[in-house]
This record gives structure tokens, C-alpha cells and sequence, in this order.
């Protein structure tokens, strides 16, 4: 339990989590009514984000 603890302080982890969220819903409900277009936007976006996400992150994620 203290990992998982830990974990949810990481910006990272809690990306992935809402990134998680949003794809589980967007799959099985139809969340938002996306074209291809947006689909590959928003796949840009969240690959940008990431990126930033790993250069803000300064050590593991069990070190915090």
C-alpha cells in the first residue's frame, strides 16, 4: 500500500491514470465524439506531455 502511496505522488503516474480513465471510457462508451483528425491531435498532445512529464521528473518514483 505505501508504494501505491508513494506512486500517486508521481505527476507521471497520475497522467497515466486519467490517460487510463479516458481511454476505458472513450472504448466502451464513446466518451467523445472524436474524428481521426482529433484522434491523432490528441495522441500528439499526450505524446508531448509525456515528454515533459519526463524531463520535470527528477528521480523514482519510490525515492519521494
Amino acid at each position: 500500500m505505501e508504494i501505491i502511496l508513494k506512486s500517486l505522488k508521481s505527476k507521471t503516474v497520475r497522467f497515466s491514470i486519467a490517460l487510463a480513465v479516458l481511454s476505458i471510457l472513450q472504448g466502451y462508451v464513446g466518451f467523445l465524439p472524436v474524428s481521426a483528425l482529433g484522434q491523432a491531435m490528441a495522441g500528439c498532445i499526450i505524446a508531448s506531455c509525456v515528454t515533459v512529464l519526463r524531463f520535470v521528473t527528477v528521480g523514482p518514483v519510490l525515492g519521494k
